[in-house]
């Protein structure tokens, strides 16, 4: 990871040069501050966009626009945090779950890495980093719905749990219903550390509000808790009914971790003041073309000194 972060780094300086005449491992510091912007671009069938160029985007720190000094697609490692809801309410969707998470860990990289942490009443870290997949599928196949759910005691665990990972690309992908009734944490603690923390976050819900009426107030709540979390992360939100969506939500969360732009900058305003600074990604659209849909970070916490 060391040699990967500083032959990164040289090659942000020197474009920095160019244009001069984490709590997260998306920030590194010199200098000033080099922060790091994973982009996901989709066309209208939700299909990664590749090609693009650096001069197509344009960054916006608050509301100062920054040089992009860095620019790359390359595809790099990623190491990946299971959330995976095992809560009562999960009864009946658990056979669909494990196949929506088999789509998704046989994309895999040899350098990827997951880590999965279930969640009921509480929290657990049941396999920690490995390269091996297959280590996590088989512990979710004994699995049992049972409980309440804890889902943002898990995303607080997880997020922790993520400074051990050794990729520097971090993402969670979250398998639940979204109705959390047993958090010891509040929604906004979380949505504030996840903005933090530089992960994409990604979430399949598994509600069918056909089948399994009637739905308690945090059931209900659940989708859209998980799409303002996704949201705020960067990541996407997908709700899938039956194994044919559970299927394709989860080969575009594949595909997605492993087509993104990467777009550094040095910010020029930003000094030592330890505020969370918004950024704004804009995409200019190729002429003649279809609309195109961008995700991305929306902002990093500068260092306090």
């Amino acid at each position: 990871m060391k040699g990967i972060c500083s032959a990164l780094l040289g090659l942000i300086l020197t474009a920095g040069m160019c244009f001069a005449g984490e709590r997260s491992t998306s920030q590194f510091r010199t200098n000033s501050d080099i922060v790091l912007i994973n982009a996901t671009v989709l066309d209208r069938q939700n299909r990664p966009v590749r090609g693009l160029t650096r001069d197509q985007f344009r960054l916006f720190d608050e509301k100062a626009e920054e040089s992009i000094a860095y620019f790359s697609e390359e595809e790099v490692p990623v190491s990946v945090a299971v959330l995976f809801d095992v809560s009562g309410s999960m009864q009946g969707k658990l056979a669909d779950m494990r196949l929506a998470l088999a789509s998704v860990l046989q994309s895999a990289n040899v350098q990827d890495e997951f880590s999965l942490i279930t969640f009921a009443d509480r929290p657990r870290v049941v396999v920690g980093w490995t390269r091996r997949p297959e280590e996590i599928q088989n512990d979710v196949l004994l699995s049992a719905a049972h409980g309440e759910t804890s889902l943002l005691d898990a995303l607080q665990i997880t997020l922790n749990y993520l400074k051990k990972a050794t990729n520097s690309r971090k993402a969670i992908v979250i398998f639940s219903d979204g109705g959390d009734n047993h958090s010891r944490f509040t929604e906004r603690e979380a949505m504030r550390d996840v903005q933090e923390a530089g992960a994409e976050l990604y979430a399949l819900d598994s509600t069918d509000w056909l089948i399994s009426p009637p739905h308690s107030p945090e059931e209900i709540s659940g989708p859209d808790l998980l799409e303002r979390l996704c949201d705020r992360a960067g990541g996407r939100y997908f709700q899938a009914d039956g194994k044919r969506d559970w299927t394709v939500a989860a080969e575009r969360i594949s595909r997605e971790l492993r087509s993104q732009y990467l777009i550094g900058y040095v910010p020029s305003t930003t000094g030592d003041d330890g505020r969370f600074h918004h950024v704004r990604l804009q995409l200019n659209q190729p002429s003649g073309a279809p609309k195109l849909y961008l995700f991305f970070r929306r902002g990093y916490r500068a260092p306090n000194d």
